[in-house]
């Protein structure tokens, strides 16, 4: 019996062992699932987090390459467009700097150049006017006794720094001469002039019994430049200035529709200086005058049909007229329409400079050599500016 009793004791201390060992692996197998549970939470988390930054750097290429695109169409398109200009203004650029370029008919250049006698006896000239100018200067500042000292060192480098300029005219032509001292190559221009039969014709055709189409002087019955004087006196006396010292530089011209011969035609008033009173300053009020309410006497209106009788221009002159045509007119016409393409043509070449730099950018194998040309494009434009300065102030 105690045998018996000794084996049951020992078989439930086994099964107590069992049975602890078991809870305890149960255990362990819970507490495993739950760090195994844990660690997949994480491995998503991650994975969220990861998605995430990569969409938002998706959505951040795509944004970047989308304003890259956008800024290469503008780029193309406003240079397609704005190609007119871009080509006028770089070609007028051409004929500003060189005047004897694309002449008209009228107009004939003669290029010449001094023989070596000629050029020999220029050479001195400079250094011997400077010596001069030395010489006078000293004289006169002795004779008013200031304490100043102009001595000429071995070298002065004497030299002439502007073309000799001159005009001639006779009966048939307008001849101008360019010189350049230094080297002793200039040209001459010979521009025909009107004959003496187109003068009599012009100065016949305003005579009495002109028609409309000759061009009319006219008396109107009010001033109208008095009128456009009076305009501005308030503010001008506001300010405390004098408005009879108002010296018109530019008068308004009247446009209207009209009936001549039963057919509508438009019709231009414009008031020109007239060969009376052409000793007074254009615009300048003669005291005298004044006094006998005559304040604009200078002046005689003309009225013209619009469009009837052109000027005459050359292609050279058209294209420099484009060039330099500027501002807002007072109408909705051609005009006004150029001076918005002339803004377009700032817009773009503005944007061009900025999107061409953008664009280099974003070339990596460009970045070097492209920095090296905005370095020295930086430096040489800074240059050319500050000598230009001293140019323009002291020039």
């Amino acid at each position: 019996m105690k045998r018996k009793s000794e084996i049951l004791d020992v078989k439930a201390e086994v099964g107590d062992r069992a049975g602890d060992l078991m809870i305890e692996r149960a255990g362990k197998d819970l507490t495993s699932a739950s760090n195994s549970r844990h660690r997949h939470n994480n491995r998503n988390s991650d994975n969220g987090q990861s998605l995430s930054k990569k969409r938002r750097r998706s959505r951040s290429k795509k944004f970047q390459a989308k304003l890259t695109m956008y800024f290469r169409r503008i780029h193309l398109f406003s240079g397609l467009f704005m190609f007119p200009w871009v080509m006028l203004y770089g070609f007028t650029a051409l004929l500003f700097n060189h005047p004897t370029y694309m002449t008209d008919s009228k107009t004939e250049i003669e290029h010449f150049s001094l023989t070596e006698t000629e050029l020999q006896s220029l050479s001195p000239l400079a250094s011997e006017m400077a010596s001069a100018a030395v010489a006078a200067a000293t004289e006169q500042l002795n004779a008013s006794k200031v304490d100043q000292i102009i001595q000429l060192p071995e070298s002065s480098a004497a030299m002439f720094s502007r073309q000799f300029i001159g005009t001639v005219e006779n009966e048939e032509m307008n001849s101008s001469v360019r010189l350049n001292f230094d080297n002793g190559i200039g040209y001459l221009r010979n521009r025909q002039k009107e004959t003496a039969s187109q003068i009599v014709k012009d100065k016949d055709s305003r005579k009495e019994g002109a028609r409309l189409e000759d061009e009319l002087d006219l008396t109107l019955p009010k001033d109208p430049v008095a009128a456009f004087r009076k305009s501005v006196t308030r503010i001008l006396q506001e300010h405390k200035l004098d408005p009879n010292a108002l010296s018109l530089r530019s008068v308004p011209n009247l446009e209207f529709d009209a009936m001549v011969d039963g057919e509508l035609k438009r019709l231009r008033l414009s008031q020109r200086r007239s060969s009376r009173g052409s000793s007074r300053q254009a615009g300048v009020a003669n005291p005298a005058s004044d006094e006998e309410g005559d304040l604009e006497s200078s002046y005689e209106s003309k009225l013209t049909i619009v469009g009837l009788s052109p000027r005459a221009l050359s292609p050279r002159s058209f294209l420099l007229r484009l060039h330099m045509a500027h501002g807002y007119g007072v109408q909705a016409n051609a005009r006004w329409f150029w001076a918005i393409a002339v803004d377009l043509m700032f817009a773009s070449m503005c944007f061009w400079g900025i999107s061409g730099i953008v664009m280099w950018w974003q070339i990596k194998r460009t970045r070097k050599i492209g920095l090296a040309l905005l370095i020295v494009s930086a430096v040489v434009a800074t240059y050319l500016a500050i000598g230009m300065h001293w140019q323009i102030v002291n020039g």
